[in-house]
C-alpha cells in the first residue's frame, strides 16, 4: 500500500496568511481602541478651546493632562474616520484570515493511499480500480489535479487527485494504479503515466545517442587533422 501524505508547504502558506492577517488585525485593534481614541480626546479638547489665545491655553491644558503640547496634526473628524477605517480593516482581516486558517486545518492529518486494487483517502472515499471508467487529466500537468470517474452499484462518482496538496511522487504511483486497466481513449488531457516513462526513456536514449555521435565525429575530425599534419610534415622534409 502506497500512501501520499499531505504536502505541508502547500497548506503552510495558508497558515502564513492567517498569521499575517492576525498580526495586522491586532495592529488595527490597538489603533481603533487605544491609540486613535486617545488622539481623538486630545483633538476634541484642542478644538473645544476658544480660537483667541488657543495656543497659549492649549499649552496649559496639555501640561495639566500630560498631553503633547504641540498642536494636534489631525482634526477630531479625521480621527473618527481613521477609527472607522481601522475596524473596517479588522473585518477584512477576519474575512481573509479565518478561511485561510480553515484551509490550513483541513489538510492536517489527511492522506491518499492505494494499491493495485483500490485507492482511498482519509475522508473515507474508496475507488475500486476495476470500477474506474475514465480519468480527466487536463489539469494534471499544470496544476496537479485529475478527476477519476468511477461507477459503483450503478452510481457514477468522482474522486479528485491533487499532487499539489499531497506528496507528488506517491501520487504519481497512485495514478499509475488508477490507469493500469484503462486505454488511451479513457484518459483525456494528458499522456498515460506509463507512456510518460517510456517517452522519457526514449528521449534519454536519443540524447545519449546524439552525444555519442557527436563525440565520434569529433574524434574523426581530430584523426583527419592529425593525418593532414603528418602529410604536410613529410612533404616539407
Amino acid at each position: 500500500m502506497i500512501r501520499a501524505q499531505v504536502h505541508q508547504p502547500f497548506f503552510r502558506k495558508f497558515l502564513y496568511v492567517f498569521l499575517g492577517c492576525t498580526a495586522f488585525a491586532g495592529w488595527c485593534l490597538y489603533d481603533g481602541l487605544i491609540k486613535y481614541p486617545r488622539n481623538l480626546t486630545i483633538a476634541e479638547a484642542y478644538e473645544g478651546l476658544p480660537e483667541e489665545g488657543r495656543r497659549e491655553a492649549w499649552k496649559e491644558l496639555a501640561a495639566e493632562n500630560g498631553w503633547p503640547t504641540i498642536t494636534p496634526s489631525k482634526t477630531a473628524s479625521d480621527i473618527r474616520h481613521d477609527i472607522s477605517t481601522q475596524f473596517m480593516q479588522l473585518i477584512l482581516c477576519m474575512l481573509f484570515g479565518i478561511p485561510a486558517l480553515m484551509m490550513f486545518m483541513s489538510g492536517q492529518g489527511t492522506w491518499v493511499e492505494g494499491d493495485e486494487t483500490v485507492i482511498r483517502n482519509s475522508k473515507g472515499q474508496e475507488v475500486p480500480i476495476d470500477a474506474i471508467t475514465k480519468i480527466d487529466k487536463r489539469k494534471w500537468d499544470a496544476k496537479g489535479i485529475a478527476k477519476i470517474h468511477y461507477e459503483v452499484d450503478g452510481k457514477k462518482k468522482k474522486f479528485v487527485m491533487d499532487d499539489f496538496k499531497y506528496e507528488r511522487e506517491p501520487m504519481g504511483q497512485l495514478m499509475k494504479f488508477a490507469e493500469a486497466q484503462l486505454t488511451e481513449e479513457q484518459v483525456t488531457g494528458d499522456f498515460l503515466e506509463r507512456d510518460k516513462e517510456r517517452i522519457a526513456l526514449q528521449q534519454a536514449a536519443e540524447a545519449e545517442e546524439e552525444e555519442y555521435d557527436g563525440d565520434e565525429e569529433e574524434y574523426e575530425d581530430d584523426g583527419e587533422f592529425e593525418a593532414a599534419e603528418d602529410a604536410e610534415t613529410k612533404s616539407n622534409s
